[in-house]
């Protein structure tokens, strides 16, 4: 076993001890998976218990990336900004909205990643997943992709994704990316988060939570940020059991205030 902690995989910075796997090449997929366990990308989008987990976690680090013409195969662990980058160098666009986003090419797949307009699914031409031990590969259609979600199962892998871009200025490329950093900037805060906590309803969460008079709250070290209420920062020290009680209390107050659920996109993993 090799035991370590999750709070080092994790965006957020929280997390206790796990058994922890990290894969490298696809061929090993097949043995990791062999037993229960928790899959984890670039530990954005999720809370780690500050238990830790008796299920082993497997760390997804696969790094393959393939370019021919406008087409390019990535692995499902290669970071986003590192795809972006990739593909500008390449005069490929079209992945622009991604060049912030702090995930990797499984998570944006398996949950419809996007921003500013663009979303994984724009650009899929297929997926290649792991199911029950075998290869399956999914077209963009049996994806079927919606806001923010997939039809790809909790049980699957996914190994890679085969994207189509349109070749592009590099000069093009370029500005865009740095105009969508500067506004990503100016609008979201720094520090220690994991992404945005609510899915968009019929009004952006945090919309929601700032009329709910929460932004600046705190639990311990977890605390709104006064920048965007949709984003809860570890300030330092903050545990998950602080988060997740900051999280409860704003689902609370905005539903007593609004009548409305909100719906986590944050995931919980370990042993709550």
């Amino acid at each position: 076993m090799s035991m370590a902690l999750l709070s080092s995989y994790t965006s957020f910075g929280i997390g206790g001890e796990a058994d922890i796997v990290a894969i490298h090449d696809p061929e090993e997929a097949a043995d990791a998976l062999k037993d229960d366990c928790i899959i984890l990308g670039r530990g954005t989008n999720v809370l780690a218990s500050d238990r830790g987990s008796e299920r082993k976690v497997i760390v997804n680090r696969l790094g393959t990336l393939t370019f021919d013409g406008e087409y390019v195969y990535a692995g499902s662990g290669v970071m986003l900004i590192t795809l972006c980058a990739a593909c500008a160098e390449r005069c490929l666009g079209g992945i622009e909205w991604a060049c912030g986003v702090p995930g990797s090419v499984g998570g944006a797949v398996l949950m419809n990643a996007g921003a500013y307009g663009g979303c994984i699914a724009d650009s899929l031409v297929y997926a290649d997943v792991l199911r029950g031990g075998s290869l399956v590969r999914l077209s963009r259609e049996e994806c079927r992709f919606t806001y923010r979600q997939s039809s790809i199962a909790d049980g699957d892998f996914i190994l890679g994704a085969m994207l189509r871009l349109k070749f592009s200025p590099q000069a093009e490329i370029l500005s865009r990316m740095r105009a969508l950093q500067y506004n990503r900037g100016k609008t979201q805060p720094k520090g220690r988060s994991a992404g945005s906590v609510y899915l968009k309803g019929d009004k952006p969460a945090g919309w929601y939570i700032e009329q709910a008079g929460l932004k600046g709250a705190r639990e311990g070290g977890a605390e709104v940020s006064c920048k965007h209420a949709n984003f809860i920062v570890n300030t330092g020290g903050a545990t998950a059991k602080d988060v997740l009680k900051l999280m409860e209390r704003i689902e609370a107050e905005v539903f007593k205030r609004f009548g409305v659920i909100l719906k986590r996109e944050i995931r919980l993993i370990g042993d709550f």
